[in-house]
């Protein structure tokens, strides 16, 4: 693997923010569903490969493009990385997906509320509500990219009181779900929002989701109408870079995996044994709780 392009190519970029842990309670009601489960279990699960990082790193020169970039906590955002963050995320088609309060805290706004923060941050006009209280999510358009084919019994969340709540009122975008706050007043929730779409070069995407903890189906479909390249769709871990690919499957079964493009050779690392030549995609039998990893690329390689 040594001689291999081992350089990252995933097109989905994972954010985590370590300045913001200083402006939370010490309860980890917000953290335990918002980052440990989002990233131990849906982001590796939603069919294509992601890179993490901390927040910080999206500002060093050189930092490579992404079709997807998924804020996990970025609460407290200054003058300076809140606008060079703008800059960064609001051009080449991108897609940007904000979880529960970002950009809610700004110590150099001590005058803006916290809606307002939000807004100037995703785009979006919100509303807040300060009972604290266990959110939960639900789908009500199931014709938008993103939500189309989905069933309508998903439903997830946090059943930790989360305070404060945040809800989209903006007319010019797409509500996509509700979020559910105490005595079943439903609000928008999960919504699209886009920007400049005849100018490519300014053109952008917001998304926006009250709260945490969202299933790999959920954000399977997300990044499928950002662009992003799925492999499978069948709920599996996986790992990828430009040559190999790693799966790991609990149930197993029959499996067809879809290739970024054209490769002279699949071949089964662990098994030592070709699997399918000149393709595109390829298919398998995995064994229940079994992981494969597999070299595509060109047969001279091997």
């Amino acid at each position: 693997a040594l001689t291999l392009d081992r350089r990252p190519a995933a097109e989905v970029a994972v954010f985590l923010d370590d300045q913001s842990y200083n402006y939370e309670s010490n309860r980890n009601n917000v953290d335990i569903p918002l980052i440990w489960r989002q990233r131990v279990v849906s982001l590796n699960r939603f069919g294509a490969p992601h890179d993490i990082y901390l927040l910080d790193d999206i500002f060093e020169k050189g930092f490579p493009d992404y079709k997807l970039y998924i804020f996990l906590n970025p609460f407290h955002l200054d003058n300076q990385r809140r606008a060079a963050l703008k800059t960064i995320l609001r051009q080449k088609g991108r897609t940007s997906l904000w979880l529960y309060g970002a950009g809610c805290l700004n110590s150099d706004l001590p005058a803006a509320t916290h809606a307002e923060r939000m807004a100037d941050l995703t785009g979006f006009s919100f509303v807040q509500s300060d009972g604290p209280w266990g959110p939960l999510m639900h789908l009500t358009n199931f014709s938008h990219p993103m939500t189309e084919g989905l069933p309508q019994d998903w439903f997830w969340g946090s059943t930790q009181p989360i305070g404060p709540l945040f809800h989209v009122e903006d007319p010019e975008a797409t509500t996509l779900g509700e979020i559910v706050y105490s005595l079943g007043r439903c609000k928008p929730g999960y919504a699209v929002k886009q920007f400049q779409q005849g100018d490519q070069a300014t053109a952008w995407t917001s998304v926006y989701m009250a709260s945490p903890d969202i299933p790999a189906p959920i954000l399977r479909g997300i990044a499928r109408a950002s662009g992003v390249h799925l492999y499978n769709e069948e709920g599996d871990v996986l790992y990828a870079t430009a040559q190999l690919l790693s799966v790991h499957s609990v149930s197993g079964g029959k499996r067809r995996f879809k290739l970024p493009h054209r490769v002279e050779i699949v071949y089964d690392l662990f098994n030592q044994s070709p699997v399918a030549e000149q393709v595109d995609a390829f298919e398998v039998t995995l064994p229940p709780a079994s992981t494969a990893l597999y070299f595509a690329g060109a047969a001279s390689l091997l």
